[in-house]
């Protein structure tokens, strides 16, 4: 929170890059996450500060597009004291819990326990930490502190305040329901990935940010989501196991960069359509 209660002119000294990738901070308004399923709205009610990979991209991708939207170097505040250092360890520590994740995600499909190790050992996971201000008027029709979307990579770890405007996630039937996460637990997320290498047998659950009721408008809230991404060139098809002699793939093979910049910029630059081919 304290590098949320600095003056604005602070976050605006490492602003977002021009390319807008998860670097530095993105102010109020900056993003609408509905655009990346092609839904119109309102900015969401947020502002955020990101980072990428700590490690440099790998020798294939040097001089590429990729390089400069998934491994662009991060950039750091000098205020509050600190906040290089927490945000690089908690990062590392997120780097290990995810693939100890995946591992497990393996076993509970019947594959073998490294299968997905050499998809992600160059990975382009970002983390974010999200601070939703108080809303001091009341926001415009269809506008939310962050709008219905899904979660682009393989899995999403989620450390949330548990305060009303909180999380929310679309049940199969379409009702919403609230999200209280335990103050000793995370909220992880199976991203669009898992749905699409096992053909809709994991579902990629739509999720959003609700606004508070009135009577608690004036409370914020804090949120840090580690997004686990593969390498950038991984190829993104349905495993064989997961689909039979008289079924087919319900998505078409894709690269993980074309897929996660079609969602990311869309979101970034509120346009139903922004594509990038990395």
């Amino acid at each position: 929170n304290s590098f949320f209660a600095l003056p604005l002119e602070e976050g605006q000294r490492t602003p977002q890059p021009v390319e807008r990738i998860s670097r530095g901070y993105s102010n109020l308004g900056s993003r609408g996450l509905a655009y990346s399923t092609g839904v119109e709205t309102p900015p969401d009610l947020q502002e955020s500060f990101a980072m990428g990979p700590i490690d440099a991209a790998p020798a294939a991708l040097h001089g590429t597009l990729s390089e400069t939207y998934f491994f662009q170097r991060n950039v750091w505040p000098a205020r509050p004291e600190g906040f290089r250092q927490a945000f690089e360890a908690y990062y590392r520590a997120m780097e290990g819990l995810s693939l100890h994740i995946l591992q497990l995600f393996a076993r509970a499909l019947a594959l073998d326990d490294h299968y997905f190790d050499n998809k992600v050992d160059h990975h382009t996971s970002t983390m974010r930490v999200i601070f939703y201000p108080p809303q001091q008027q009341a926001p415009e029709p269809g506008q939310l502190r962050a709008g219905e979307h899904t979660d682009y990579g393989t899995v999403t770890i989620l450390k949330g305040e548990d305060v009303p405007g909180g999380l929310q996630v679309r049940m199969r039937n379409g009702d919403w329901v609230d999200v209280h996460p335990r103050a000793d637990a995370f909220v992880c997320n199976i991203g669009d990935l898992m749905m699409r290498w096992t053909n809709d047998k994991w579902v990629s659950n739509p999720h959003r940010v609700a606004n508070p009721p009135q009577e608690y408008a004036r409370l914020g809230r804090l949120s840090i989501p580690f997004f686990h991404n593969p390498n950038a060139d991984a190829a993104i098809r349905c495993i064989r196991a997961f689909y039979g002699v008289d079924e087919r793939e319900k998505y078409p093979p894709v690269d993980f960069g074309s897929y996660y910049l079609s969602k990311h910029l869309r979101a970034q630059h509120m346009e139903v359509e922004a594509v990038v081919n990395p």
